[in-house]
């Protein structure tokens, strides 16, 4: 690249805001999950040669503002897989390689291969929390790490999803999600979701946390006023009862 080109392409960035707004949200900062969960997410990618994110999808969540994939976790001397249940995960664009997950359950990589596993809005999900987190454990080497959201189950979100069959998601997350597409809505299970069942997952092999973050506010953008009175409400909702949690897991050497 010569010194024009350069040039060119600062320019070019100069009006492309830097970060995520959720960071400098006064609203946001302290309680959305957004940083939380990427940002631990890129700090343990730095230290990591074999990232997984498991439930990678199609890659459907992207940054307009900036133009990338909000959850991209690449980087030099590091390789990123995807493994998912779904074939159409293979077009996804923030990872370095796609394994599919065959109908037994079993992730395909070798055990104490990966460094970090990262799963974005894919535990309420699962059906067998109990191979789940078998599976996990397994492909982990001593001491590698999980970062995980999720929805609580005892959230608003959670509560209202459970009473509209699955079978009808899709049509009711058209209207709070416009431009989401039916082919990214899978059915919920919520089996894995409390601070109680990820104690019950969690304790024998890991090193573990969890955060309680508000969030319920992005899933009312259609209706502006309602929205705004959430995003000041929820934060003080009991943790239980907030939008999303934030999960931090470490491999027990």
């Amino acid at each position: 690249m010569t010194q024009d080109d350069t040039h060119t392409e600062r320019i070019q960035m100069a009006d492309t805001p830097l970060g995520w707004r959720e960071i400098f949200s006064e609203a946001n900062a302290g309680f959305d999950s957004l940083v939380p969960f990427l940002g631990v997410a890129q700090m343990l990618a730095n230290e990591a040669q074999l990232v997984v994110e498991v439930g990678c999808g199609r890659g459907a969540v992207v940054d307009a503002a900036q133009g990338r994939a909000i959850q991209d976790l690449r980087g030099a001397n590091r390789t990123v897989i995807g493994i998912d249940v779904d074939p159409a995960a293979v077009d996804n664009p923030a990872i370095d390689e796609f394994r599919l997950i065959d109908q037994s359950g079993h992730w395909p990589l070798a055990t104490g291969e990966a460094d970090l596993a990262v799963s974005d809005w894919v535990l309420e999900h699962v059906v067998d929390p109990n191979q789940f987190i078998a599976e996990l454990t397994r492909v982990l080497r001593p001491g590698g790490a999980f970062v995980a959201r999720t929805v609580s189950r005892y959230s608003p979100l959670s509560l209202a999803s459970r009473s509209v069959p699955n079978s009808r998601h899709a049509r009711v997350l058209s209207r709070l999600q416009p431009g989401r597409e039916a082919r990214d809505v899978f059915p919920t299970m919520y089996r894995m979701n409390t601070r109680k069942d990820l104690a019950a997952l969690l304790d024998a092999k890991f090193e573990w946390t969890v955060s309680h973050r508000a969030g319920l506010n992005h899933y009312l953008h259609p209706w502006l006023r309602v929205a705004r009175f959430i995003e000041a409400a929820e934060p003080r909702l009991p943790r239980s009862m907030r939008t999303t949690l934030v999960i931090y897991a470490r491999k027990r050497a």
